[in-house]
C-alpha cells in the first residue's frame, strides 16, 4: 500500500511538471545498477496508463549484455516472449512498428531492449536513435507519456546520451544502498539536464 501511494504521488508530480514545460518524455535512471529504476519505470507507467487519460510507452534502453541479475523488463515483469527490440531497430534490422508490444494492459505499449549488445553507446548516440525519439515525441505529443528506462548513469555513458532525447530525468535513489558520494556524482553528471525530482526507493532487491 505504501508503494502504491508513493507511485500515485509521483505520477501526479511528474505529469504536472511535464505539463508545465510542454513535455512528454522522461528518462528514469539511477547512480548504480539494481537500485530500483526499472521497478519505478514499470510501476509509474502502468499506474498512469490505468488512472489517467494518457497512453504510455515504456522503452527499455538498457541494451548491454545482461548480468545474472538483469533481464529484459518485458520478460521479467510482463512474461512476454520477445525476440526483437530497440537494439535490433537501431541496427537497422526492424522498424518501429515491428517492436511495439501491447502487454495486455489498456493504453500501455512497450519497446523491449532486444538483443544485448556490446556497442550500446554507439547505437544510442546514432542518428537512428535520435530520429526515433523525435518521431515518438512529436507523433504522440498531446496524449502520450514516454518513459525511457535507461541504465545506471555512473558506470556507463548510456544514460547521459539518453538524457539529450528527453524532456526531463527522474533519478532513483535506494535507501541504504546509494551512497552520498554516488548521489553527488549522479547529480553532477545530470548537471545541465532538467531533473524532475528524485524517487526514494526503500525496497531492497
Amino acid at each position: 500500500m505504501e508503494m502504491t501511494d508513493q507511485i500515485k504521488i509521483l505520477q501526479t508530480q511528474i505529469l504536472k511538471k511535464l505539463k508545465s514545460i510542454g513535455g512528454n518524455t522522461i528518462l528514469v535512471t539511477s547512480a548504480n545498477p539494481y537500485e530500483g529504476k526499472t521497478f519505478t519505470s514499470i510501476n509509474l507507467g502502468v499506474s498512469i496508463a490505468k488512472e489517467f487519460d494518457r497512453t504510455v510507452l515504456i522503452i527499455d534502453a538498457d541494451l548491454r549484455k545482461p548480468t545474472k541479475k538483469h533481464t529484459a523488463f518485458s520478460t521479467e515483469f510482463f512474461s512476454l516472449n520477445v525476440e526483437k527490440g530497440l537494439a535490433d531497430y537501431l541496427m537497422g534490422e526492424v522498424e518501429i512498428p515491428d517492436i511495439l508490444i501491447n502487454p495486455g494492459i489498456a493504453k500501455l505499449t512497450l519497446i523491449p531492449g532486444g538483443r544485448p549488445v556490446v556497442n550500446a553507446p554507439e547505437l544510442l548516440n546514432s542518428l537512428r536513435m535520435e530520429e526515433m525519439m523525435v518521431e515518438i515525441k512529436s507523433r504522440y505529443s498531446s496524449d502520450r507519456l514516454v518513459i525511457v528506462d535507461g541504465p545506471a548513469i555512473l558506470p556507463f555513458p548510456d544514460a547521459t546520451i539518453l538524457s539529450r532525447y528527453v524532456d526531463g530525468v527522474l533519478p532513483v535513489v535506494e535507501v541504504e544502498r546509494t551512497s552520498k558520494e554516488d548521489l553527488k556524482k549522479m547529480m553532477d553528471r545530470l548537471n545541465g539536464t532538467r531533473v524532475l525530482g528524485t524517487v526514494l526507493n526503500k525496497n531492497r532487491g
